[in-house]
């Protein structure tokens, strides 16, 4: 099938938000959609209760487009709101076209588009830039036979990830059944400082890698708080490594080590899956016969936030070793210890599958998009659980 291109800034209208100031903001009134609110990582909402023009008004079912920070396409799914700037509102005012069919290929042309944004620190389009991308225009029948099939393939997507999150649910629902709350430690176990029940030292790193980068390079894991604090409950990833020279100024720890970050991602635990190096803002946590890595892991889970919230800010939130060694933790018998980590692992086996079928997943609406966009109309495809 042979399909046309068309340019953005010929299909719809693009109206960017308003530049609300912190003095507009009220406690009432519409609130005001900022880029956290469609991303979801933040749940803090600002008000206007003023007279404003009727464009910057969002509506349900708007599209909207992010093209500042955090780049992406939009459904407004709330009530009336109000559209901040860095924000456009698409009205389809130009051309016929299917707006979930709009959402799909105008995602993909800004992922695509990435490498060439403005900004180094935070990305960002232009709206010369974004009125001249392409994105493929078949007739509208066909944009919605590719949006039904992109629909139900991102779908079956959608309902994985969640299957994967409510096994998280899970895992934390089961710790607090078999443990209690370990913020108050309503079943009375005993407490002793983290100190008491292993040991801590701190990783080691004599040099800066990025002042020095003939320590990069080699065959050995370096690290890093980043790849910790993305772990989950075990590291499998890392994304640099030490050369000779760099493991000699520092140490490897063995696979099974807990790894605590103390600078930058605070509290925040992985368990190694392999030996590995790691730097001073990582420290190493290994138990007594009385203590198991997974259960201090799931104990951290649960007081990160509170210790990241206490903890002593300068340039950046850290925490040193004698505070990490001074926590109270509450110390179940070792016997039930190891019945959640029995438990864990089946759990974490399951959960490993769907990880694997997420990415089968993801791999085939990516396939399908891909040729969509290439003009190529995807057949009937059956997805299934």
């Amino acid at each position: 099938m042979s399909i046309t291109y068309k340019k953005l800034g010929d299909i719809a209208t693009y109206i960017n938000g308003y530049a609300f100031k912190p003095k507009d903001w009220d406690s009432k009134g519409l609130p005001i959609i900022r880029i956290q609110n469609l991303t979801n990582t933040s749940e803090k909402v600002n008000y206007f209760n003023g007279e404003i023009d009727e464009k910057y008004i969002v509506k349900k079912g708007d599209i909207l487009i992010a093209w500042s920070a955090s780049l992406g396409v939009y459904e407004w799914s709330g009530e009336d709101a109000l559209l901040n700037q860095h924000i456009f509102k698409v009205v389809f005012d130009k051309e016929k076209i299917d707006k979930h069919y709009f959402k799909f290929m105008v995602q993909r042309t800004l992922d695509r588009a990435l490498h060439f944004l403005h900004g180094s620190t935070m990305k960002h389009i232009t709206k010369k830039y974004f009125d001249n991308l392409l994105i493929p225009f078949p007739p509208i029948d066909v944009q919605q036979k590719i949006a039904n099939t992109l629909i139900l393939a991102q779908g079956v997507v959608n309902k994985r990830k969640a299957q994967i999150k409510a096994i998280d649910q899970l895992t934390q629902s089961l710790f607090l059944e078999m443990f209690g709350d370990p913020v108050i430690n309503n079943k009375n176990w005993d407490v002793k400082k983290l100190s008491e029940t292993g040991e801590l030292k701190r990783g080691m790193s004599k040099h800066r890698p990025r002042n020095a980068p003939e320590l990069l390079g080699g065959p050995y894991p370096l690290i890093q708080t980043g790849d910790v604090a993305n772990s989950d409950i075990y590291i499998r990833k890392y994304h640099q490594t030490y050369s000779e020279l760099g493991l000699k100024q520092s140490k490897m720890w063995p696979a099974g080590t807990l790894c605590i970050t103390i600078a930058a991602n605070i509290a925040r635990t992985g368990i190694l899956t392999f030996d590995a190096c790691f730097p001073d803002s990582v420290v190493a946590y290994v138990p007594n016969k009385n203590m198991s890595n997974l259960y201090v892991l799931f104990w951290f889970k649960f007081l990160q936030k509170i210790i990241e919230a206490n903890a002593p800010e300068s340039a950046q939130k850290n925490i040193n070793l004698k505070i990490l060694s001074d926590l109270d933790i509450s110390v179940p018998p070792i016997e039930k210890q190891k019945q959640f980590e029995k438990v864990i692992s089946e759990i974490e086996r399951q959960k490993d599958i769907f990880n694997k079928s997420l990415v089968e997943l993801q791999n085939n609406f990516n396939s399908i998009l891909q040729r969509a966009f290439k003009g190529e109309l995807p057949s009937e495809e059956v997805y299934s659980l």
